[in-house]
């Protein structure tokens, strides 16, 4: 009899042992997934808005006013006001972006930065706003400079300190669209969403923004499933040009060396349906490669092998993805002023 107790005593404890780490796993995933879907709604918090890169002279960095033939600091105050980590490893992702570039220009003649070859520094390990970073990275970059003899029939010489950032940048947009697997209203069943375009006027934490999303459902030749279409509208929303992202597109953007025509206004487009890759543009390409005219154009993406017309119509979601470079220049007038000497 005591050793039926003491066997049933075992069994009692090992089921509460069992009992309670099925408690810890249940309530392990509950939380993960809670904490996945929490970070989520917080990172499209930051997906929003129309800027990247942003760029400012401190005050007195130049000067308004320099003698000839003395050194003067160029200071910059720098901030990453968009959503893309630069030359960084990527929390979202886990992927290393490429680095961006800072480069002064001036009227050689006048003014040079010194020493010879130091007009151009990296923009490195530098964080959009995201939860871990709500504020984005922000830098001060500082080059130094000299002045040079004026002319002598001169007093002065006006002259203008250029700077030029030029970087690599994503623009993500993640939202819900409807599926309707019976686009003509064939079969007598509610559906649980309806076909709609899309319209973004808040941009999402980039200078290149997807302003509108137009969807269409077309029956495919088999005539057993339809065909997602999405019209994507896309448009250059900040203050500089769009170019190629590789990193020597980026360094001459930001030095002497010339661009192509062709370098100029591209922007890769991904996106998936689902999860599932989308055919974007022409060709058979789960990539497109969009040619920006008058800072805007439209591509067109599709799930090639359709969805089944058995299934009922359903929300799914949409990611789509933009990689491109951008670059723009900022300038500051100054005064040379010839140091008299009688």
């Amino acid at each position: 009899m005591n050793h039926q107790k003491l066997l049933g005593l075992k069994k009692s404890i090992v089921v509460c042992i069992l009992m309670l780490l099925l408690f810890l796993i249940l309530s392990g995933c509950k939380s993960s997934g809670t904490s996945s879907r929490q970070t989520q709604l917080a990172d499209s918090e930051f997906r929003k808005g129309t800027e990247g890169v942003v760029i400012a002279f401190l005050k007195n960095a130049p000067p308004d006013k320099i003698f000839e033939e003395t050194l003067f600091p160029i200071a910059l105050s720098i901030k990453n006001n968009g959503a893309t980590d630069i030359g960084a490893l990527s929390a979202s992702s886990s992927l290393y972006t490429g680095n961006g570039y800072l480069a002064v220009g001036t009227e050689q003649a006048y003014v040079s930065v010194i020493p010879e070859g130091q007009f151009i520094q990296p923009i490195e390990n530098f964080h959009g706003k995201s939860p871990l970073s709500p504020k984005g990275s922000t830098d001060v970059k500082t080059f130094e400079a000299t002045s040079k003899r004026i002319g002598t029939q001169s007093e002065t010489h006006p002259s203008t300190v250029f700077v030029t950032a030029c970087y690599p940048y994503k623009t993500s947009l993640g939202t819900s669209i409807c599926v309707d697997t019976d686009p003509f209203g064939l079969n007598n069943r509610k559906k649980v969403c309806t076909v709609k375009d899309l319209s973004f006027s808040g941009g999402q934490g980039g200078p290149v923004a997807i302003t509108k999303i137009e969807a269409r459902m077309a029956p495919s030749q088999d005539t057993d499933t339809i065909v997602p279409y999405f019209i994507l509208t896309i448009e250059n929303r900040g203050n500089g040009e769009v170019i190629r992202s590789d990193d020597n597109k980026l360094r001459d953007a930001c030095s002497s060396n010339p661009l192509q025509y062709t370098d100029f206004n591209r922007i890769k487009v991904t996106a998936t349906l689902g999860g599932l890759p989308l055919t974007c543009g022409i060709g058979d390409s789960f990539e497109a490669t969009l040619r920006l005219r008058n800072k805007k154009d439209m591509v067109n993406c599709y799930l090639k092998d359709g969805v089944s017309k058995d299934i009922d119509p359903y929300t799914s979601p949409l990611r789509i993805d933009l990689d491109y470079g951008y670059t723009f220049t900022i300038s500051k007038d100054i005064i040379i002023q010839k140091i008299l000497r009688y």
